[in-house]
């Protein structure tokens, strides 16, 4: 009887969690066939209700990015392909589909050269996502555990020297892409950044409505989060301009 009771359990507890995955297959499907067929506020309604289900993908959040780029809502399809980097920062369509949305807003704003230390840290922590590093670690882990044992098994000089120093390269790996996968996981976990929806922003000297206008903003432009004083927040251009604006002129990413 209890191990009957214990498998009705297991049952009442993945079936649901089966039925949510099947459901969440055929609404994606159901939201890319309206996409097929241009009919982009049904597309978005289901992949939408996907998001108020919890789930999060880069592929949810790209098709998103166009079918709001097709009904030329050019923010708000910003906002998601930025959404969709964050979990997938090398895939090739994201990148291209952002870099596109960006000829089409108001603000060309150049970017102040990086050091090239920051740069290559840059590239490199985006080489992969956070899980995949979190892979990388866990196999890296398996061979040192698999080269300790031969280590302190084999009887044989030769073997014993290639164990130790595999184990140390395996070592050094675990080390590097465990810090890539916590950086990873934070970057993709922070929201200090943000796209601008208001036509057009004044920006201002300090967090007041009086305060002097120091330069002015347009829906689509990516701005980083720096301080929040009450409603209004701090934010940082790409060129390295600072100024206040309020909570209703942004989305985080």
């Amino acid at each position: 009887m209890k191990n009957i009771k214990t498998h009705i359990l297991i049952l009442l507890f993945f079936v649901p969690m089966v039925l949510l995955a099947d459901g969440a297959k055929t609404l994606f499907q159901k939201a890319n066939e309206s996409y097929e067929q241009q009919n982009y506020d049904s597309s978005i309604t289901l992949l939408d209700s996907l998001l108020k289900s919890g789930l999060e993908s880069p592929e949810l959040y790209y098709n998103l990015g166009n079918s709001w780029f097709k009904k030329g809502e050019i923010p708000m399809a910003i906002l998601y392909y930025e959404k969709a980097i964050k979990l997938e920062p090398n895939n090739e369509d994201i990148n291209y589909n952002l870099a596109l949305a960006n000829t089409l807003i108001a603000d060309k704003i150049e970017p102040v050269p990086e050091f090239f230390i920051k740069t290559w840290w840059n590239t490199s922590l985006r080489f992969f996502n956070e899980k995949q590093w979190a892979l990388i670690n866990i196999a890296s882990y398996t061979l040192l555990f698999v080269f300790i044992v031969i280590f302190f098994v084999t009887q044989s000089k030769t073997t014993k020297q290639r164990a130790f120093i595999l184990g140390i390269v395996f070592l050094l790996i675990s080390l590097i892409t465990g810090f890539y996968g916590y950086k990873s996981a934070q970057l993709k976990l922070a929201h200090n950044t943000a796209i601008i929806f208001t036509p057009t922003v004044n920006v201002k000297s300090s967090p007041s409505d009086n305060a002097n206008t120091i330069f002015v903003i347009h829906q689509g432009t990516k701005v980083k989060i720096v301080d929040q004083i009450k409603d209004w927040y701090r934010i940082k251009l790409a060129n390295g301009s600072l100024g206040w604006l309020t909570a209703d002129d942004f989305k985080e990413i």
